[in-house]
């Protein structure tokens, strides 16, 4: 294996992770921003071990924000809430948004934060899962039950929430459609579209013992990889807003943008 792994239960992190260091693996000094970064995942070890890298988080959920500060003490790195997203002045190498788009109100205006911020060369990895909107409800097991409800609740009032000004609980499905024409339309050009997590494997990391998980999770990749590049196919049919055979098992899709650089004859 040519290098450590991280966030090793989601196939989609682990393998921007692994892109981003294989493009970059110093020791020239690379920016990365984290665009909703939660409490820091990985990023304290990945930072430890690859010291070339300056880590920019923005976490708008305060708990959240406070915990990353901590956990990132001693690295290089700085975390930001709230309304600094606004006067932020880099320019990233990389953008890495995990698990996000999903949960985001203004779509258009996150967008436009990251054209900004994305340095002229860079590459913005946009990730959204479905994860949320597919909690089954399965009649002949009760302990499925309340998750499923919960999830299903949690979607519908969380519009009117934040309607309301409550945004930190927000989520709405992202249609594909809907993401493709909306990166366009704030100025990026989408570079490669991959879809991630199949379910039966997802679930089979939590099982895996801790000494075989790097060893499994690099078969996961080279798997999923296999299936993005050889079986993937456009259906008649839209399911789960996607028309993407994999998505009906893969629920988590990346696109990797970089800024529009329209042709002579456009």
């Amino acid at each position: 294996m040519s290098q450590r792994l991280y966030w090793l239960g989601n196939a989609a992190k682990s393998r921007i992770i692994a892109e981003i260091l294989a493009l970059s693996p110093g020791p020239e000094p690379v920016t990365v921003f984290d665009y909703g970064c939660g409490d820091a995942g990985d990023w304290p070890q990945i930072l430890a071990d690859h010291p070339h890298l300056r880590l920019v988080g923005y976490e708008p959920y305060t708990p959240s924000c406070r915990r990353a500060r901590e956990r990132l003490i001693g690295h290089e790195a700085e975390m930001l809430s709230g309304q600094d997203i606004a006067t932020l002045n880099i320019e990233a190498d990389y953008i890495v948004s995990f698990s996000v788009f999903e949960h985001v109100v203004q779509r258009a205006v996150f967008l436009q934060h990251a054209k900004r911020i994305l340095a002229p060369d860079g590459l913005f990895y946009l990730n959204y899962d479905d994860g949320h909107f597919r909690n089954l409800l399965e009649v002949s097991r009760p302990v499925t039950w309340l998750p499923a409800l919960r999830a299903w609740g949690r979607t519908v009032l969380s519009g009117p929430s934040a309607a309301l000004g409550r945004q930190s609980h927000y989520q709405h499905r992202v249609m594909a459609e809907d993401a493709d024409l909306l990166v366009t339309e704030a100025g990026f050009s989408i570079e490669r579209v991959d879809y991630h997590n199949l379910i039966c494997l997802k679930e089979l990391a939590k099982a895996m013992p801790k000494d075989l998980q790097q060893a499994f999770v690099q078969w996961w990749l080279d798997a999923e990889q296999v299936l993005n590049e050889r079986f993937r196919a456009e259906l008649v049919v839209s399911l789960y807003g996607d028309h993407t055979n994999l998505w009906r098992q893969m629920l988590s899709r990346t696109l990797s943008l970089r800024h529009h650089s329209p042709n002579l004859s456009d």
